[in-house]
């Protein structure tokens, strides 16, 4: 019987607020559009507004996630919501949005560690990125940092139809990377999305948990990138 050939393991990363500081990048960008519309936001503090964004468009990316609403129904909603949840008009959304995505691209950094942790991953497997989000921006953010000089795969939600933790994407995943047996791994920051979601589809969970948040369940994490050298 032959032996089964040598298969590199799978090291796929999870985008925003794993390799990209989505989270920073959203306020920062929240922070200059409240600071551009301030005869419309009033007296209205900013904290009060990027409270009511984050609140109201967590609830339409997970209607969004199961089908609910539709893409055209999440942008139109995404502004409109809020200002609506603090008594302003509502009819200002359009404006609002354009001010943040300007802004939004602007405030876009790596988080510490992400090069280097990609670079060490690709010396040892195939390393691919798998992301929700819309694929417009999420490749843009890709392109800006030069991410693709180490992730041979790209697997985004809206090419493949379905949303992390769906076991749609990470089965499309490793398909995407050959398939055949393999240890595949996978590192993302949220717990319900990506260790839920890898663990589900036969990939090993890492968790990026540099704020300290903890799990609600053992797993294995780090806080820092760097940390993860020696997993891989």
């Amino acid at each position: 019987m032959k032996p089964r050939p040598f298969l590199k393991p799978l090291f796929f990363f999870d985008l925003d607020d794993t390799l990209v500081d989505h989270h920073a990048a959203e306020e920062g960008a929240q922070r200059e559009t409240h600071a551009a519309h301030g005869a419309l936001f009033g007296g209205i503090a900013f904290s009060d507004w990027l409270a009511a964004y984050r609140r109201n468009n967590l609830r339409l990316w997970h209607e969004y996630g199961i089908g609910t609403i539709d893409r055209p129904t999440l942008t139109a909603r995404r502004f409109a919501l809020p200002l609506a949840d603090l008594g302003l008009d509502a009819a200002h959304g359009v404006a609002v949005g354009a001010s943040y995505w300007d802004a939004y691209s602007r405030n876009w950094r790596l988080i510490e560690g992400a090069e280097d942790a990609l670079e060490h991953a690709s010396q040892v497997g195939v390393v691919g990125i798998l992301s929700n989000g819309f694929r417009e921006t999420q490749r843009a953010k890709i392109e800006r940092f030069g991410l693709d000089r180490w992730a041979r795969h790209v697997i985004l939600s809206e090419d493949v139809g379905a949303m992390k933790p769906s076991r749609i994407i990470f089965d499309a995943a490793a398909t995407a990377a050959g398939g055949g047996e393999r240890r595949r791994l996978y590192v993302g920051d949220s717990f319900a999305t990506d260790v839920v979601g890898a663990k589900a589809a036969g990939w090993f969970p890492i968790l990026f948990d540099r704020h300290g948040k903890g799990a609600p369940e053992p797993v294995v994490f780090v806080t820092r990138l760097s940390d993860l050298k020696p997993l891989f």
